[in-house]
C-alpha cells in the first residue's frame, strides 16, 4: 500500500496512516486479513496470527486503540473500516469508534507487538522499533539525527541474511510496479545526462584497471568511441528490454540510468550490471540538493555507497567509482573503491600500523583486528605527553603530544591502513595521513573525542554514546576476545590446582575505581558478600582474581570477606606469580565481573557461560553527573515516555547536541549503565546484586540467552570492505 490514489494525506503523520482502515475494501469485505505497521519484524510465521481464534471479535490487537499489528474480519470491520471513511476520515475518529463498540475488540498477545524493549528472546512473535529517531534502516535522515539500537543487529542480520541469498521483493522477471514508468521516463531524457555522460571519467578507471573493453549504459544515443577503448555497446542497455547474450566486458558505465528508477529495483538492476563487469563498474548519477527534495535515503550519498559495497561484497574483484552530480552545485561528489590494495590493481596488500597505548585491553583489541585482517602489520608504541583535553575541532595533524623519545619511531613507508584507539593518538594518526599525502586511511577504537568525519571508521559500543552515522560500527561488546590456544594452555598448566575445590567453579574477575565509577572498600565487601551467596546457592567455589586497577585496601576487604572455598590471585601481592586469568576464563563454570571492566565482561560472555556484573555507583564528580544530566535533556530522557510505552521522539534539542557532538565540541561521559542496559536486554548478562541464597542449584542462566554474533568477524568484513575507498569533491 503505497502512494495510493484519492486520499487526503494532509494529516497523516506517515505515509501510510489511513491506509490500514481501506482494508476491508481491498480484501473484498471477506475473509481476515493482517495488518501491520512497516517498523517491524517478524520472528514467527505470520500464518499463525493469521489462525488465532477470533471469539467473534471484529479485531485482534494489544489495545483497542492500537492498530499497529492487527488482524482483522473484513467482513465485520466494513462497516467502521471502508474505502471512503479511510480517504476522508480523520484516524483518532476511526480508531475511537470501533473501539468504543462492546466486543468488538479482541486482545492480542502482546509477542505480537513487542514494542522495543518489551522483546524477550525466544518468546517475542513481532519486534516494534517505536523509536523513530533509532530505527534500523534510517527512513528519514533529513528529520531524524539516528542513534543505535539495542536490537537494530536483529534487523540487520535478517538484512544480511536477504543479501548474501540475493534476495528482494521485485527482480528482473518481476520488477516493482513502478518500474515500467521509469523506463518511459528514460526513454525521453536524451542528452539530459550529458555533463556525466560525456565525462573521460570512465575512461581514466577504464586505463587505470587495464580494462579493454567497455559497456556504455545510458539514456539512448549513439556514442563514437574518441578513446582506445572498445565501446562495445552503444545505446542504453537493461535487463527488461535487451535479452542478455551472456556478454562479459572487462568494465561497465552507467551513466544517467539509475537514478530515474524505483529505489525498489536498483538493487537487482545494479546486480545484473555487475555480473558483466569483470574489473570495473562505474556509476554517474544527477540528483537534486538533498535540503530541497523529499526526505528519502535514495537522495542520499551513503545510500548510493552502501549500494554499491552490497554489490563488492558479491563481487569482491570488482572496483566500483560513484560520481554524484547535484543540480545547482558546481562540485562533483566523487566515491571510490580501492583501485591498488585489497581489491585488485597493482595486487598489493594494505600496509597496517597499529598505534598502541598503554591500556592493554585496547592493544589486545587492535593486535585482535590486525590478525584477523592477515594484512603486513607493525606496532607502534606511542607515549603521549601529559595535556589538557579540549574540543578538538581546529586541531592540526601533529605528533605535539607524543613523547618522541619514548615512543616508536614514525617514517616511511607510510602505512595504508592506521588502527588506533582513544583521544591521545588523533593527532599523531591525522599527522600520518598527512604525511603520505592523505592516501592512509584512519580506523579508531572507542570514542575518539574529535570530529567524527576525521575518520574513515569509528568502531564503538553502547557506553560512549555514539550517534549512528555511515562511518560508524556499533557493536554490542567491544572486541576482547579470548585467544582459544592461550585458553587451552593455560588450562592445560592449571588444571590440577583447582581439582580439589568443589564445583561449579565460579571466576570472580575484579576491576577497580574509573573516573565514572568508584570502587571503595565498602564496594568490595559488597561484590564478595554477592559472590559468595552465589557459591553456597551452587554449592561450588569461588576462583578470584583482582586486576591492576583494584587498590590493595579494596583487595584486602574483598579478600576478608571471603567464607567459602576459593583459589585466589591478587595483582598487587602476587605479581611474581603467574596470573591464572586465562585458566578462569577456560575453566569455570560462571562468571561474576565487576561493572567498571567492559573488557573482562566482553571476555566472559565471549566464553558462553552464564556472566553475572556487579553494577558499581556511579562517581560524584559533578563534572560528570553534569554531562550526563545534559546529555539527558538534550535527548528527553528526563521526560516521561510516550503513550503506550513507546519513546519519546527526538526534538531539535537532540538533534543540536549529536552536531556539537559529530564536531568534537562535546563528548558524552562514559556511561557503563547503558551497556549493561543493552547486555540485560539481550540476557547477556544478570545482576549480580540479585542473587540470593535461593538462586536454583545449577549453572545454566535462570533466563533464555542468546549467542552474540561474531561482531570481530564482521568488524573485520567491515574494515576490508571499506579498505581504499575514498571521497573527494572536484569543482566542475
Amino acid at each position: 500500500m503505497k502512494d495510493i490514489v484519492g486520499f487526503d494525506q494532509s494529516k497523516w503523520r506517515t505515509g501510510f496512516t489511513n491506509y490500514r482502515f481501506a482494508i476491508p475494501d481491498f480484501a473484498g469485505r471477506e475473509g481476515r486479513a493482517i495488518y501491520n505497521d512497516v517498523d517491524q519484524i517478524y520472528f514467527t510465521d505470520p500464518a499463525e496470527l493469521f489462525d488465532l481464534p477470533m471469539d467473534d471479535h471484529g479485531y485482534l490487537a494489544i489495545s483497542a486503540k492500537d492498530t499497529s499489528v492487527m488482524v482483522m474480519d473484513c467482513a465485520r470491520m466494513a462497516q467502521w473500516w471502508n474505502l471512503e471513511q479511510a480517504r476522508h476520515a480523520d484516524k483518532k475518529a476511526l480508531t475511537n469508534t470501533p473501539a468504543e463498540q462492546p466486543g468488538l475488540w479482541g486482545e492480542l498477545d502482546g509477542h505480537w507487538n513487542a514494542r522495543d524493549e518489551e522483546y524477550e528472546h525466544g518468546r517475542t512473535h513481532v519486534l516494534h522499533y517505536t523509536a523513530l529517531h533509532q530505527q534500523p534502516w534510517q527512513p528519514t535522515p533529513r528529520v531524524y539525527s539516528y542513534h543505535p539500537n539495542a536490537l537494530g543487529d536483529l534487523w540487520h542480520r535478517l538484512e544480511q541474511e536477504a543479501d548474501t541469498l540475493n534476495y528482494g521483493p521485485f527482480s528482473r522477471h518481476s520488477p516493482s510496479p513502478w518500474f515500467e514508468q521509469s523506463l518511459h521516463t528514460l526513454g525521453t531524457l536524451g542528452d539530459a545526462n550529458e555533463a556525466l555522460s560525456s565525462s573521460p571519467r570512465a575512461a581514466l578507471l577504464a586505463s587505470e584497471c587495464n580494462t579493454s573493453s567497455l559497456l556504455w549504459c545510458r539514456p539512448a544515443r549513439q556514442i563514437t568511441a574518441s578513446s582506445p577503448l572498445s565501446i562495445e555497446a552503444s545505446q542504453t542497455w537493461h535487463p527488461e528490454r535487451d535479452a542478455p547474450d551472456d556478454s562479459i566486458f572487462d568494465g561497465v558505465a552507467v551513466t544517467g540510468v539509475f537514478e530515474h528508477l524505483p529505489a525498489e529495483d536498483v538493487h537487482w538492476f545494479g546486480e545484473e550490471v555487475a555480473q558483466r563487469a569483470r574489473r570495473l563498474l562505474y556509476i554517474g548519477l544527477q540528483l537534486p540538493d538533498p535540503r530541497r527534495v523529499d526526505d528519502l535515503p535514495f537522495y542520499r550519498t551513503h545510500w548510493w555507497r552502501e549500494q554499491l559495497r552490497r554489490i563488492s561484497r558479491a563481487h569482491p574483484d570488482l572496483v566500483w567509482h560513484l560520481d554524484i552530480q547535484r543540480e545547482g552545485i558546481s562540485e562533483l561528489e566523487c566515491s571510490q573503491s580501492g583501485l591498488t590494495g585489497a581489491r585488485g590493481g597493482n595486487g598489493r596488500e594494505p600496509r597496517v600500523w597499529q598505534l598502541l597505548g598503554k591500556h592493554q585491553g585496547d592493544n589486545a583489541q587492535l593486535q585482535l583486528l590486525a590478525q584477523r585482517l592477515g594484512w603486513p602489520s607493525e606496532e607502534k608504541r606511542l607515549s603521549f605527553k601529559q595535556v589538557t583535553r579540549k574540543p578538538s575541532l581546529f586541531d592540526k595533524p601533529s605528533l605535539a603530544n607524543v613523547d618522541q623519545a619514548r615512543s616508536d619511531r614514525l617514517q616511511p613507508p607510510w602505512p595504508d591502513l592506521i588502527l588506533s584507539t582513544g583521544w591521545r593518538s588523533v593527532n599523531a594518526a591525522r599527522w600520518i595521513k598527512q604525511q603520505s599525502g592523505g592516501r592512509t586511511q584512519l580506523i579508531v577504537l572507542g570514542r575518539p573525542r574529535s570530529p567524527l568525519n576525521w575518520f574513515d571508521l569509528v568502531i564503538t559500543t553502547p557506553q560512549y554514546g555514539l550517534p549512528a552515522r555511515d562511518n560508524i560500527v556499533h557493536n554490542i561488546l567491544p572486541l576482547n576476545t579470548p585467544d582459544p590456544a592461550a585458553l587451552e594452555q593455560a588450562a592445560a598448566h592449571w588444571q590440577g590446582s583447582f581439582d580439589g575445590l568443589p564445583r561449579p567453579h565460579i571466576g570472580v574477575l575484579i576491576g577497580g575505581a574509573t573516573t565514572t565509577q568508584h570502587f571503595d572498600d565498602a564496594t568490595a565487601r559488597a561484590m564478595a558478600e554477592a559472590a559468595c551467596r552465589l557459591a553456597r546457592a551452587r554449592g561450588g567455589s569461588l576462583m578470584i582474581t583482582t586486576s591492576p586497577r583494584t587498590t590493595p585496601c579494596a583487595a584486602d576487604a574483598f579478600f576478608a570477606s571471603i567464607n567459602v572455598p576459593c583459589h585466589r590471585y591478587a595483582w598487587h601481592s602476587d605479581n611474581g606469580a603467574t596470573n591464572p586469568y586465562r585458566a578462569y576464563l577456560a575453566l569455570c563454570d560462571e562468571f561474576i565481573v565487576s561493572g567498571d571492566s567492559v573488557s573482562m565482561q566482553a571476555e566472559a560472555i565471549r566464553t558462553g557461560k552464564p556472566v553475572h556484573a556487579f553494577t558499581l555507583d556511579m562517581s560524584t564528580k559533578s563534572w560528570h553527573r553534569l554531562g550526563q544530566r545534559l546529555e539527558a535533556f538534550m535527548h528527553g530522557r528526563t521526560q516521561a515516555t510516550g503513550n503506550r510505552g513507546t519513546h519519546r521522539q527526538q526534538d531539535w534539542k537532540g538533534r543540536l547536541y549529536d552536531r556539537a557532538f559529530c564536531l568534537g565540541l562535546v563528548s558524552a561521559t562514559r556511561n557503563v549503565e547503558r551497556l549493561h542496559n543493552v547486555l540485560a536486554m539481550r540476557n547477556l548478562v544478570e545482576d549480580a546484586r540479585n542473587v540470593s541464597s535461593e538462586t536454583p542449584n545449577t549453572t545454566a542462566p535462570r533466563c533464555q540467552r542468546i549467542a552474540v554474533s561474531d561482531e570481530v568477524s564482521a568488524t573485520v568484513e567491515k574494515i576490508r570492505e571499506r579498505a581504499g575507498e575514498h571521497y573527494w569533491q572536484e569543482r566542475r
